[in-house]
């Protein structure tokens, strides 16, 4: 109880529906970059998890605290109880996978891997990499990279976001940074320099992105699956989706 008392004072941005007995302490963290979470003075205040949540609440009659925890806690926290759902996560990201509950599919996305624009250069396939630095994000688990980085093909090098990734990038600090394609194409969409990038023509992985839900969260997980397939069939998640524009890729520039 202590633990859980200090996690909502430490780390709640408070935002909840209507006075309602049941509530869910829904985290994100500074990894989930915008379209993902959009802050106002620290506080969550739109983007996808925003969104989304929103709408289940609302379908299931509950009420949401939002709680900010950095991504190495995650594992540790569900496990505990101590956090009861991580909206946008997959089995493979987080080692304890089995001892959690998961959702169906809320929507798809692709780790993609960006170059400076005036990077010389022909990609193709992730061998092509070889001998470089791949700016990551600190606590991820790319299941598909491991190999190349347990044989030292190439080097990981872990930062708390995607943004702090770009800039090391444009400052040639690192050769190349891996994310997801609704991430990087949010951040070329809002830059002011996308010029200076180019997004490589091939797929590091292409994953179903699920939340992650706490073994004793108090919220079932088929009313909790029912609901997402209710928001899904009215077309409620694409229009979400279609809101921050991250399934048009016209502002992508692939290098070719």
């Amino acid at each position: 109880m202590f633990i859980k008392l200090g996690v909502v004072l430490l780390f709640v941005s408070s935002q909840a529906w209507a006075n309602k007995d049941l509530t869910i302490l829904l985290a994100y963290g500074d990894n989930d970059g915008a379209p993902y979470a959009i802050e106002e003075s620290d506080k969550l205040s739109a983007g996808l998890i925003k969104d989304i949540s929103t709408e289940l609440a609302a379908f299931l009659d509950l009420n949401i605290e939002y709680v900010k925890i950095p991504r190495q806690r995650i594992e540790r926290y569900l496990e505990n109880n101590d956090i009861h759902i991580v909206l946008f996560s997959n089995p493979d990201w987080l080692s304890n996978s089995e001892k959690l509950q998961w959702s169906d599919e809320i929507f798809y996305e692709q780790d993609l891997v960006v170059v400076r624009e005036d990077n010389p250069k022909t990609f193709n396939k992730i061998e092509d990499l070889r001998g470089m630095t791949l700016g990551t994000i600190r606590g991820y688990r790319y299941a598909n990279l491991q190999p190349y980085f347990d044989d030292k093909f190439f080097v990981r090098y872990d930062v708390s976001t995607l943004e702090v990734n770009f800039i090391r990038l444009s400052l040639n600090r690192i050769d190349s940074l891996v994310g997801a394609n609704v991430l990087i194409n949010y951040y070329l969409k809002t830059s002011q320099n996308p010029e200076s990038f180019k997004v490589l023509p091939f797929t590091v992985s292409s994953h179903p992105v699920k939340a992650a839900i706490s073994p004793n969260a108090p919220i079932d997980i088929n009313k909790f699956n029912a609901a997402l397939s209710q928001l899904k069939s009215e077309g409620v998640i694409e229009a979400i989706l279609e809101k921050y524009q991250i399934n048009n890729t016209k502002s992508l520039k692939i290098n070719k």
